[in-house]
């Protein structure tokens, strides 16, 4: 589509491990166009190079007046720090926020499944929701937490770090080992293991059990390009869901594709706060 110079732009950018993709969200309506989908690269120096390389080309073209980024990991808002990213780990004290700065627009930065849910609430498959969980499953495993309506942060805006729960395994000699449950279900484990659907659903019925939401919506690359098994996922969650009623918790994949996390990046500067 022809894309008219004068139009006001929000610009989303979705930092993952594998891939860094980028949307332009209209400034009036909720109608967005691809801006950038790039390979992420291997080192810092490279990974500025490019995005600094990329949003140049778009600046010089396009009217942005605010840039909204996910980021995977632990960050402090206030500063705009990716503290700790476990896939990403050269971006670790990454100052963010600084970087982007420097193109003279508002910025505002979250963790990136806290941006899929944000997307998928106000867009996709939780529009009529108030109490969601969300989860992206790809390099790592990420999730959100929204309750009546509002995305909770926790204490040290870590809230949703699903990933790094610890879950057993016993194997056939009897003995227990311990695992976070992104190391047996993110991307490595479905190269090494194969189909981790399965595992998937017993993360899922933990966090039914914990949290009772009204719905588990589904997200990330695994999800998006097919490997992870959603009907799998659900068999094996009721297996281990407490309540008889919660066995009835919608399971869903998100509706708004593999840009979700760019989209609801790109969100943020349509929200008053986080």
């Amino acid at each position: 589509m022809n894309l008219n110079a004068e139009k006001k732009f929000y610009l989303g950018i979705d930092v993952g491990g594998t891939k860094i993709k980028a949307i332009l969200l209209d400034r009036f309506k909720n109608q967005w166009f691809l801006a950038f989908n790039i390979p992420t690269p291997k080192n810092k120096k490279s990974f500025l190079s490019v995005l600094n390389k990329e949003l140049n080309n778009l600046k010089r073209n396009k009217k942005i007046i605010g840039i909204g980024v996910g980021l995977p990991g632990s960050i402090e808002l206030k500063r705009g720090l990716l503290l700790k990213a476990p896939n990403l780990a050269f971006l670790n004290s990454w100052q963010a926020k600084k970087f982007f700065s420097k193109f003279n627009t508002r910025i505002k930065i979250d963790n990136d499944s806290r941006c899929f849910l944000r997307a998928e609430s106000i867009l996709g498959a939780g529009k009529n929701y108030k109490n969601i969980v969300a989860l992206t499953i790809g390099t790592g495993i990420g999730g959100g937490l929204m309750i009546n309506s509002k995305i909770y942060y926790g204490r040290h805006n870590g809230a949703g770090e699903f990933g790094h729960m610890i879950i057993q395994i016993q194997n056939s000699k009897l003995k227990v080992k311990s695992y976070e449950w992104e190391n047996l279900g993110a991307k490595e484990a479905f190269l090494k293991y194969g189909d981790r659907s399965r595992i998937i659903g017993l993360g899922v019925a933990n966090l039914i059990n914990a949290l009772d939401p009204e719905i588990i919506i589904l997200g990330g690359g695994g999800i998006m390009q097919g490997g992870v098994k959603i009907e799998t996922v659900k068999k094996n969650a009721k297996k281990y869901i407490m309540s008889p009623l919660a066995k009835k918790t919608p399971i869903v994949k998100g509706k708004l594709g593999e840009y979700s996390q760019a989209i609801g990046a790109a969100l943020l500067m349509k929200t008053k706060n986080y």
